[in-house]
């Protein structure tokens, strides 16, 4: 029995500082809430950072958060949020890394309420 308790702190000690250098990595991210609402409701919303793949976020009415590397919050980068709904036209709004962070700061989260406009194509 005393062998596994001599064994046991230093494995405790080198979890713990893992866990510690895993959570000091984690300190460079910035959890941004998204808000977003349409007319009419349930479009599919979806998100993208710079012109990297599209990451689909859920349905209107939204209210989810994402967690964005804050080096994406410089101004060369962008996000874009995208809605669609069958039968309307999608809709793009995008921003700087800079105007993100601006927003939020300001607002504390990214809001966007756009009306959709029927494809009468």
């Amino acid at each position: 029995m005393m062998k596994r308790g001599r064994y046991l702190r230093p494995l405790l000690l080198s979890l713990t500082g893992v866990l510690v250098a895993v959570l000091a990595g984690c300190s460079s991210q910035q959890p941004i809430n998204f808000r977003v609402h349409t007319e009419p409701e349930g479009a599919h919303v979806i998100y993208r950072q710079d012109n990297l793949s599209w990451i689909y976020l859920g349905l209107t009415p939204l209210d989810t958060i994402e967690v964005i590397p804050e080096e994406r919050l410089e101004d060369e980068h962008t996000l874009s949020l995208r809605v669609m709904r069958c039968g309307y036209l999608d809709q793009e709004k995008e921003w700087t890394g800079a105007d993100l962070e601006r927003e939020v700061s300001e607002k504390g989260q990214v809001f966007w309420t756009p009306r959709l406009i029927k494809n009468t194509e």
